[in-house]
């Protein structure tokens, strides 16, 4: 029987290290490349639920807002402000631009708790009262399936965030940047209060 070299044997086991290594690295490259590709479908998915549920909010009080015949000049102006805002959300979301659609929410959001919170404090401005109580039930409702999509969609965008940052698909991942969650403060706070 040969005797193997000892360099030939060095070669071979050296040889078989970089090979391993090697494969680790690329593996390791494709779990983190492939990783942040679902996430990243998830959060666009996510996104796209929380503007579904916040057009189907917003459609609800468009046709609240064809019941109201007779809204003092308040609920006119925040009428108004809605519908201009529910517009440029709805174009913002037709022309794919997810923030635009972010900062028209916001405004939109904005309005609408006003809208409310006039609803809630002047009940005798509206006519008829079964008018008021559908629509506070339509703001509960919806409100809390915006939260939900809002909940799911910062989840998925925290995972997101840590995937991308933590060793070593943060070194494989460069350039990715992270996703800024939704805040809720629209819609866990006290709702203000106007008088006549």
């Amino acid at each position: 029987m040969k005797k193997l070299n000892p360099l030939a044997l060095t070669g071979i086991i050296a040889g078989a290290v970089v090979l391993i290594l090697g494969a680790t690295v690329a593996g390791t490259w494709v779990n983190a490349y492939n990783g942040e590709i679902t996430r990243r479908e998830t959060i666009n998915e996510k996104r796209g639920n929380v503007h579904n549920s916040l057009n189907a909010r917003y459609d609800k009080v468009t046709q609240y807002i064809a019941a109201i015949e007779s809204a003092n000049e308040i609920i006119i102006d925040l009428l108004e402000q809605i519908t201009d805002a529910r517009t440029a959300f709805a174009d913002a979301v037709a022309s794919h631009n997810p923030e635009a659609a972010d900062d028209e929410a916001e405004k939109l959001d904005g309005a609408f708790i006003q809208l409310v919170s006039y609803m809630e404090d002047n009940p005798d401005d509206l006519n008829p009262i079964d008018l008021y109580e559908g629509f506070m039930g339509e703001f509960a409702a919806s409100t809390n399936v915006v939260l939900y999509n809002i909940e799911s969609f910062n989840q998925s965008a925290r995972e997101y965030n840590v995937f991308i940052q933590t060793f070593p698909n943060n070194m494989f991942l460069q350039g990715k940047t992270t996703f800024e969650t939704y805040s809720v403060a629209n819609y866990n706070t006290t709702l203000p209060t106007f008088s006549d």
